[in-house]
């Protein structure tokens, strides 16, 4: 039950994680100057219950000035919260897709959305739609249609309007970002067999390529795929699997640490040791370079009080060919949820402290001074 639990919270990627194909703005050994894109929320206020996000108004920040694409809600039933998931560019045309609380008299619920050039569109979405590609003028969006429980949602992927239904497990399925190259479409998620009240349920971590699933790992530990990205004739996923070291949480039950890797044609690059949870949510290739973004528990030592148990603050980080570069120095929770590449430059995208940022190299750029969320960047060329 802990293991449903915590993948429900964290399904975003990641991320984020998603257009590497389009962001990828410059295999060149130089700087370029762009224009950046940062799509997430402002002013939240609640926890959005899926993909590790929170409720607030959708936003994008262009060049650190934001967009605001809901607002907060008047109609005397409460706030209807959103989150802008994923964003695209082409062209003249800012593309985001994401979700939005909508809340009646008696419950609420979420809703897919999609914006272009802030004006919502309102298609036959996915509930939670996780990433969004533009390719040859054809507007792809992946995403899941509603929570995993014992007879879960399913992974799909819009092509414009049209919706193709990914196979999935017996439990459900996820699918968390989205990649094109040439005629082939790649869907990164999670596959899901079992049932949540009879059990046990697997997680595992897969690709499907043209609607073909393929497996990366086989459930022996719980695993989960966030993030695609295509090269060539190469397919590069980024993820976690549970086949770290043992440990024992505050209620004394025993599990296993996450470790980030990814796979390159389903063969797994090891980023992190076990020791400490770690997530890797998105991957961009570079040439022959491969970045990878995530977020690792290794930072300061700390304990809750009442209780025995240590926990640690999270590190926002990124991994060039293996090799770690720490965002954050540990002293305060942050999270890094999407990266993209032009020439030497590296830019990474997530949540530092409560607030929305980005880095270029290393340096934090603050898109919010209230609560807020970053979960997706784009790259454009100026």
């Amino acid at each position: 039950m802990k293991n449903i639990f915590f993948l429900i919270m964290i399904v975003f990627g990641f991320c984020s994680c998603q257009k590497e194909l389009s962001k990828e703005v410059s295999n060149t050994n130089t700087s370029t100057q762009v224009d950046v894109y940062v799509s997430g929320a402002d002013s939240v206020f609640a926890w959005a219950g899926l993909f590790n996000s929170t409720y607030g108004i959708a936003t994008y920040w262009k060049n650190g000035r934001p967009v605001n694409l809901t607002r907060r809600s008047e109609d005397g039933y409460g706030p209807d919260g959103a989150m802008a998931a994923s964003i695209a560019v082409s062209g003249a045309d800012v593309y985001v897709t994401g979700y939005q609380e909508s809340c009646g008299s008696f419950r609420c619920g979420d809703l897919g959305r999609f914006w272009k050039n802030g004006i919502a569109a309102y298609l036959d979405l996915p509930t939670y739609p996780s990433s969004l590609i533009v390719s040859n003028n054809d507007i792809y969006i992946a995403g899941s249609s509603g929570y995993l429980t014992g007879t879960g949602g399913n992974a799909a992927y819009l092509k414009n309007e049209v919706k193709i239904e990914l196979p999935s497990g017996s439990a459900g399925s996820i699918s968390a970002a989205i990649a094109v190259s040439g005629n082939d479409v790649y869907v990164a998620g999670i596959g899901i067999t079992g049932n949540i009240y009879n059990g046990p349920q697997k997680y595992i971590a897969k690709y499907w390529k043209n609607g073909n699933a393929i497996n990366l790992t086989d459930g022996t530990n719980g695993a989960q795929a966030w993030s695609i990205a295509v090269s060539g004739n190469d397919a590069y996923v980024a993820g976690n699997e549970w086949n770290g070291k043992s440990y024992q949480d505050a209620s004394g039950s025993t599990y296993k640490r996450s470790i980030a890797k990814y796979w390159k044609n389903s063969q797994p690059v090891i980023l992190t040791d076990g020791t400490d949870d770690a997530f890797a949510k998105s991957i961009a290739v570079s040439g022959t370079d491969v970045y990878v973004a995530g977020t690792e528990w290794n930072g300061k030592s700390y304990q809750i009080q009442g209780s025995a148990y240590i926990y640690r603050k999270s590190i926002a980080k990124y991994w060039k060919n293996g090799k770690a570069v720490n965002l954050t120095d540990g002293t305060e929770d942050a999270d890094a949820r999407s990266i993209a590449v032009s020439g030497n430059d590296v830019y990474v995208a997530g949540t530092a402290n409560g607030y929305a940022t980005y880095w270029k190299n290393g340096v934090a750029v603050k898109l919010s001074n209230v609560e807020s969320d970053a979960n997706s960047i784009f790259l454009v060329k100026k």
